[in-house]
């Protein structure tokens, strides 16, 4: 790696420069600096060779062209706010300025950055506070992933968690190059700059590694999962006010292999009652899910007692009626509506119950320690791993709504890697 170049800038700590989705879409750049005035006040530290105002104003320009899905626009803030703060506060020159060398130099930086630019968690980028929203001095640009197990440990230990173990993903290293070069193809298309200099950075295996294909998804074991369902069971049984919900959430994200969005919608899908249909003697969900598809999945017979429960603690019929509009999720006050981070609490809250009873109960760590990391997304697969065995591929393929059935194949089907392992397991070194 280069030796470290010199820093123009660095007393300057990094700022937030875009706030949410939602705020980006209902905004001005007028209104949006408005409501945020310590941006512009950051924009002034630099010097007047450095114009960081033109640069935000480009930016912005780039990203509204990414701004059509949400996941979509965060990844694209992400680099495109890296770039902009490192550019500035690291090579003191304007984004328009940035060459091959330059390129190289914030790859080098993506892959190492210093410990003032990491974070410990994802937080909020901005703040309510006497009438405007300030920057939350706990945001980073980057943010280390330490695993739930090792928080538990730590808040067991009473133990400060740092950042020293931060490396970024592989995925998110193609990922920097991927997006910056779409930001610089806008601004050469633009006009702005002259060229594009992570198009023109050679050998990228200094920072990209070739890795032989692994499969297999996040999954809980059996036992686990007999714990999780249980302490939903459990909570539901003992205050159904407020846990019949988590009983419905949990049973619904694992029966039926759902991502989160499936449960709380989208911008142009809302979940309903009448989301679940009747065809003959079939229920199915139909969904609106990842890149607007509609879809519809199977429901399992045994999957309508929980839906049933569900339903009648709202004081609703058994089951769904034909077009009904209630809502599928509702607040304790019954408010439609929650938001996918409230449901991801809500089954967070479950997996910890789950797992305090599991050491209640003396079970080693080996049998708890998955659960320690699982999050909402591992009902998915735990779901699928479990049916793959008694599905038809292109079926479980179909209610999974993965484009390629190499991609369920892949994950939920490993007839290959277990035959491999049967051929070795009775040849010996010595023969």
């Amino acid at each position: 790696m280069p030796a470290p170049a010199k820093t123009p800038n660095r007393g300057v700590r990094p700022s937030p420069l875009f706030d949410t989705y939602e705020t980006f879409l209902s905004s001005s750049a007028a209104e949006y600096v408005a409501e945020r005035p310590a941006i512009e006040e950051f924009l002034k530290v630099f010097a007047p060779h450095i114009p960081a105002a033109n640069d935000l104003a480009h930016a912005r320009a780039f990203l509204k062209s990414y701004s059509g899905q949400a996941t979509t626009f965060k990844a694209y803030r992400t680099q495109v706010e890296r770039i902009l703060l490192w550019s500035w506060i690291i090579a003191g020159k304007s984004i328009l300025d940035l060459r091959r060398s330059d390129a190289e130099r914030f790859m080098d930086f993506n892959v190492a950055p210093p410990a003032s630019w990491i974070g410990d968690a994802v937080r909020q980028r901005f703040l309510p506070r006497g009438g405007v929203y300030e920057p939350n001095p706990g945001w980073r640009p980057f943010g280390i992933k330490i695993s739930k197990s090792d928080r538990k440990r730590a808040k067991e230990a009473g133990e400060e968690l740092g950042v020293s173990g931060y490396k970024m993903a592989q995925g998110s290293i193609r990922q920097v190059f991927s997006i910056c070069s779409s930001f610089f193809e806008f601004l050469t298309q633009e006009d702005l700059a002259q060229g594009n200099p992570f198009k023109a950075i050679k050998g990228k295996s200094r920072w990209i590694r070739t890795t032989a294909k692994r499969s297999g998804g996040k999954s809980l074991t059996q036992l686990q999962w007999d714990f999780v369902i249980e302490t939903a069971e459990l909570m539901a049984n003992e205050a159904p006010e407020s846990h019949e919900r988590t009983l419905f959430i949990v049973s619904s994200l694992f029966s039926m292999y759902l991502r989160v969005s499936d449960l709380v919608g989208n911008q142009l899908w809302t979940p309903t009652m009448g989301s679940f249909v009747k065809e003959d003697e079939t229920w199915w969900y139909e969904v609106v899910g990842k890149g607007n598809v509609e879809a519809r999945i199977a429901v399992k017979p045994d999957y309508l007692k929980y839906l049933k429960r569900y339903r009648q603690s709202r004081n609703l019929t058994p089951l769904p009626l034909k077009g009904e509009q209630a809502p599928l999720l509702t607040k304790l006050n019954g408010a439609p509506g929650l938001s996918d981070r409230q449901v991801r609490n809500i089954v967070q809250e479950v997996f910890d119950r789950a797992l305090k009873r599991m050491h209640e109960e003396g079970r080693s760590d080996c049998e708890v320690d998955d659960l320690r990391v699982a999050t909402l997304h591992w009902l998915r697969h735990t779901g699928a791993t479990f049916d793959a065995p008694h599905r038809d591929a292109k079926n479980l393929q179909a209610d999974l709504r993965h484009k390629s059935m190499s991609t369920t194949q892949d994950i939920y089907y490993n007839s290959l890697d277990d035959q491999r392992a049967a051929e070795v397991e009775g040849l010996t070194v010595k023969r």
